[in-house]
């Protein structure tokens, strides 16, 4: 094992933990839920736009709607939702039906969910420009520490 490190690693994880923090509290400030739901809603929300942002077939008039066709829209099972953040079954299927009940998500036939568009509200409309910032003091922050980013 190796007695030293490279002099830019703890910077880079001071630097990280500073930047999810920052995200987290927008996150947190965003959506009135606990936590645990938080990261499910936002596992959700990942799915729902997913198709929208990345799949050829959604035209470029779908990014500046504000309800663009469900089509073009993504959505998750309960199951893989539990998958992806590790988190039991029940509790994820416990919290998706407060949050549907919530008007949060929406379920369709086949039982996946997606979010319910909050594009319009001041709290969703502020949180990319609040996140966006959050990055640039990262980057900042590394700076501060004669770390240049990124290490190529």
């Amino acid at each position: 094992m190796p007695k030293t490190i490279s002099p830019d690693v703890r910077p880079k994880i001071y630097a990280a933990l500073e930047l999810l923090l920052d995200v987290w509290h927008i996150a947190r400030t965003s959506t009135d839920v606990d936590p645990e739901s938080l990261m499910i809603y936002l596992c959700i929300m990942e799915a729902t736009m997913r198709p929208l942002l990345l799949a050829d077939e959604s035209p470029p008039e779908a990014l500046t709607s504000v309800h663009p066709d469900e089509a073009y829209r993504g959505s998750i099972s309960r199951l893989l939702v539990a998958e992806r953040l590790d988190l039991p079954r029940e509790t994820v299927r416990r919290k998706i039906t407060a949050m549907v009940k919530a008007g949060l998500l929406m379920q369709d036939k086949e039982g996946r969910v997606r979010v319910v568009s909050r594009v319009t509200e001041a709290s969703v409309l502020a949180a990319p420009e609040q996140v966006h910032a959050a990055v640039l003091r990262y980057h900042q922050r590394l700076k501060s520490f004669g770390v240049s980013y990124p290490n190529r």
